[in-house]
């Protein structure tokens, strides 16, 4: 059975995480039908230190036997002009997302359990943000802790201005108490590197909070989607997704919650229309939107909701078929607010028959109708493809990022490493453009952010535990950041 709703074909999406279910009864507003409003109300509301490089850190450019491997087609079209590989002895760094201000400066964020940026850790796992230019030369690096605290980047972004927006989740007492729950924060720098402001957002210690993506919009607003156990802020029910904003000054303006009794949601990602400023969110499911009923616990659709700025929602989308999942991971909007989601899946999204987990593209217009799918990766196998990051250009096309441990370009061939980085170039018609994976033996390249400046240059971002054609690792996982022309 395949699903079908709003003038959009739709199918359903999976879940890669366990998150307690929502077991309550839901609420929903159904005020304004001609927009599908069906959501729930719910928004929810030691010392912190900031470490200047002060030591001259450790960036890994020198060269080794190369045991990377690049399989390319249409190559002419994409040229590796520079990698950075930065870590610390033992440590296991963690680089979450890049980011390019409108000056082509490049920001990416991530965490580690070493003395990184300074000379001694200052939690067990701290923050860290570092400015770059075209060039691979360093701006300012920062490292960001409080004592004893874990603190996990999940994303980060950048405003045109150049301002970074760091999200996090932490246990441990860090810009506010800690509360014996899992809290969000979100940390705002100015392109200088100082710290503006740091948020701390949790649910009165009753339940925990899942922070996911984040979206920043021209003026500074930001847009946080993640889980929850449980209700915020005097509503009832359980919760399971919420949509918070903070605006520039990190007041927080609002929180929608989303649950379906007894169903699983998992948002994954978030994108920020620039013509209209609505808001989009993707993910994965195990309930269908437009009933807001429960599906069978073998199904799991993908989603997409779409928000206003005051958090109205105004239609929906979703995709799969029963028996099946389907996760829609990252999405972004071309100029003529066509929207763009990438994923994985086990099902074929057109014929509905079973596969290996592939990854996917679609494409909707602006009205919610589907245009069309594109997969890609093994069909049969015990090999796995999925897009972590996707961004289009001012004229459509729509470049992709993922992992697998497949050769996309061969499918009876095994990937170099235990998992490749792959780069995928798409026009607005679904047409391949170029394509890209890149592997080491023996090693696990995780691509997770993806970016492009204003001369079409194209940045990954993600962290590597081995070398990268030629440029050898230092830690046991390096951040690294790859730049093609």
């Amino acid at each position: 059975m395949s699903f079908l709703k709003n003038r959009t074909m739709c199918n359903l999406v999976i879940i890669f995480i366990f998150l307690q279910a929502c077991s309550a009864e839901y609420l929903y507003n159904s005020s304004n039908p001609e927009t599908r409003e069906y959501w729930l109300r719910f928004l929810i509301q030691k010392e912190d230190i900031i470490s200047e490089i002060n030591m001259e850190t450790e960036i890994r450019e020198e060269t080794i036997e190369s045991e990377t491997e690049i399989f390319d087609e249409d190559l002419g079209s994409l040229s590796l002009e520079w990698v950075l590989l930065q870590g610390a002895p033992r440590a296991r760094t963690y680089g979450i997302n890049i980011g390019i201000d409108h000056n082509d400066f490049i920001y990416v964020a991530g965490d580690t359990n070493e003395a990184l940026f300074q000379r001694q850790l200052i939690g067990k796992r701290d923050v860290i943000l570092g400015k770059y230019d075209s060039h691979k030369n360093i701006i300012w690096r920062r490292q960001i802790g409080a004592s004893q605290a874990i603190l996990q980047v999940k994303d980060f972004g950048v405003d045109p201005n150049g301002n970074s927006y760091i999200l996090g989740l932490t246990w441990d007492a860090f810009a506010g108490p800690a509360s014996g729950k899992s809290e969000l924060f979100l940390i705002k720098f100015n392109s200088e590197g100082t710290q503006i402001w740091a948020k701390r957002v949790g649910n009165r210690g009753l339940y925990d909070m899942y922070p996911r993506k984040i979206a920043i919009d021209e003026l500074g607003n930001s847009y946080i989607i993640g889980n929850s156990t449980g209700p915020f802020e005097g509503n009832t029910g359980v919760g399971c997704t919420f949509i918070l904003k903070f605006d520039a000054n990190g007041n927080q303006v609002w929180i929608k919650q989303i649950a379906i009794a007894g169903a699983t949601i998992v948002p994954n990602g978030v994108a920020i229309d620039k013509v209209t400023g609505s808001i989009y969110i993707t993910g994965s499911g195990s309930a269908n939107f437009e009933t807001l009923s429960r599906l069978s616990a073998d199904t799991s659709l993908f989603f997409i909701f779409k928000y206003d700025s005051n958090g109205s929602r105004q239609f929906f989308a979703q995709l799969g078929f029963t028996s099946s999942t389907t996760a829609g991971i990252s999405i972004s909007l071309d100029p003529l607010s066509n929207v763009f989601v990438g994923g994985n899946t086990n099902v074929d999204l057109e014929s509905g028959e079973q596969t290996n987990f592939r990854g996917f593209l679609v494409k909707y217009d602006s009205s919610g109708f589907l245009k069309w799918i594109r997969h890609f990766g093994p069909i049969s196998s015990d090999k796995q493809t999925v897009v972590n990051a996707i961004l289009t250009d001012e004229v459509g096309n729509v470049f992709l990022t993922g992992g697998s441990n497949a050769n996309l370009l061969d499918e009876a061939e095994s990937s170099v490493g235990n998992e490749d980085l792959f780069l995928i170039k798409y026009n607005s018609s679904g047409e391949t453009k170029w394509f890209q994976q890149v592997g080491t033996v023996e090693s696990s390249i995780d691509s997770t952010g993806l970016a492009r400046d204003s001369e079409g240059n194209l940045y990954c971002s993600g962290y590597s535990n081995g070398s990268i054609n030629e440029v050898s690792k230092i830690g046991f996982q390096d951040l690294f950041i790859l730049k093609y022309r």
